[in-house]
């Protein structure tokens, strides 16, 4: 009886070990979800970018790490997303400057008009010292930079007439999302900007609710803006990123070696990004004018920068001075 009952000892003593390990194993090996909230369409270049950041984590992490994807404004209004990030309900975001500069005042200083003379500069500035600079300041907000993806340079459209110069634009009533500099712009070249969220512009052009409105071709194309605006304006007036972060939270729950993939895959995902919808804005362009019928101007630019005096102005105003400055020289040196 002794000696059975000392086996029945060392059997259940051997089942609680086996128990113990098997928990801690699944638990050692649970998957950590993140949710990833955007406003871009499935078929947006972001959209797409999105899913490839998803499938590339899942992969390289073993299904350790999933990222659950809401996109097309699933989880609100670009501004709304961000802040649930901040307080931790969701835990990252592609979120457009405009929105980031709510929090940080500062990074209105990207929407500066006519700040970029192209691509190029963009890139230089947004991955180099535009960068270092905004790190640090993000993470006093609870936030992680991981990369800067893109919604690209931004043009006009309206449905009343061709937009040459500023002085056509008097007395027209243009969307702007809730953004500042963008504002500034529109109020600058003497039109009224009227601020309409973005999830509700589609609905806005189809009402005649304002005349017209502004974003980049990619955007202009994948909305079908086109069936109520009849005109586009080529003014590459202002570059709009699409900043990836994730709470500093969530991140914390992650192992470095999956901060690591993270972070590598999110930069993949933005050159993704990037080169897609670049690549595509001509040939967007071109069935916009031969198959859509959009009339397409190409002004000189030389008018609507000279207007910008009171656009700058309330840029500086806003970011402070010297903010201002230490932008404009790292564009100056990024355009060498």
């Amino acid at each position: 009886m002794k000696l059975r009952n000392r086996i029945a000892g060392r059997t259940l003593a051997a089942l609680s070990l086996t128990t113990m390990l098997t928990l801690g194993s699944t638990s050692a090996f649970s998957a950590v979800e993140l949710k990833l909230g955007h406003f871009a369409s499935d078929t947006h270049p972001c959209g797409m970018a999105a899913v490839q950041f998803k499938n590339n984590v899942e992969k390289r992490t073993n299904g350790e790490v999933k990222i659950a994807i809401f996109g097309n404004n699933a989880l609100g209004n670009p501004p709304e997303v961000l802040e649930q990030v901040i307080m931790g309900a969701v835990d990252m975001s592609l979120s457009g400057q405009d929105q980031l500069a709510k929090h940080l005042p500062f990074y209105d200083v990207i929407s500066t008009p006519f700040a970029f003379k192209d691509y190029a500069t963009a890139d230089k500035v947004i991955d180099g010292e535009f960068k270092a600079w905004a790190t640090p300041e993000l993470l006093k907000k609870n936030l992680v930079h991981l990369s800067d993806w893109e919604w690209g340079f931004r043009q006009l459209t309206n449905s009343k007439r061709p937009i040459e110069t500023p002085a056509d634009l008097k007395g027209l009533k243009i969307r702007t999302p809730p953004a500042f500099a963008y504002q500034a712009f529109v109020e600058a070249a003497g039109g009224n900007a009227q601020t309409i969220a973005f999830a509700e512009l589609v609905m806005a052009m189809k009402q005649g609710v304002v005349d017209g409105q502004e974003n980049p071709i990619g955007t202009i194309y994948d909305l079908k803006l086109y069936e109520t605006q009849k005109y586009m304006s080529i003014l590459n007036y202002t570059y709009s990123s699409n900043v990836n972060v994730i709470n500093k939270n969530s991140w914390d729950k992650l192992t470095p070696e999956q901060q690591k993939i993270l972070t590598e895959e999110s930069n993949a995902s933005a050159k993704f990004a990037r080169k897609l919808l670049r690549d595509n804005e001509a040939i967007q362009l071109k069935d916009l004018e031969t198959t859509k019928g959009i009339i397409i101007s190409r002004p000189d630019l030389g008018p609507w920068k000279a207007a910008m005096g009171p656009a700058w102005d309330k840029v500086k105003a806003r970011v402070g001075a010297d903010n201002f400055k230490k932008f404009m020289d790292i564009v100056e040196r990024s355009s060498k």
